[in-house]
């Protein structure tokens, strides 16, 4: 018997490959994670700054604080869900045998996008 490309024998990635997938993905899960907290802590220590906006250097301009307030928390809860959907498709990905790293280096990419892009909301609201 030949085997074909399409044999399940033959789409096995090799040992070392598969641990340094493993190993390249739970370091870029802890990454995640840390990154993750950084951007909670970050959010919630500016998470009061709408109850204290006021009146800005210009007459009749003031702060938005709704979406002060939702730019601030939608941080906090978009940080935690990356970082678990990432957790979570890692066992999946693991199970199914395919790459593992997607997952993370996917939840890092958007905390950071989404960090920037709420930093730059926040700064408009406030004058």
């Amino acid at each position: 018997m030949t085997s074909t490309s399409s044999s399940p024998s033959a789409r096995r990635r090799p040992p070392v490959l598969v641990a340094l997938d493993a190993v390249v993905g739970i370091v870029l899960l802890v990454l995640s994670g840390g990154l993750s907290i950084g951007v909670v802590v970050t959010a919630y220590a500016y998470s009061g700054i709408h109850a204290q906006c006021g009146a800005g250097p210009y007459s009749g301009v003031t702060c938005n604080t709704v979406v002060l307030g939702i730019v601030v928390y939608g941080l906090m809860i978009i940080a935690v869900l990356a970082a678990f959907l990432a957790l979570g498709m890692m066992i999946v990905s693991a199970i199914r045998k395919r790459y593992l790293f997607w997952w993370p280096l996917g939840a890092i990419v958007i905390t950071i996008a989404l960090f920037y892009l709420g930093s730059w909301v926040a700064g408009m609201t406030v004058p």
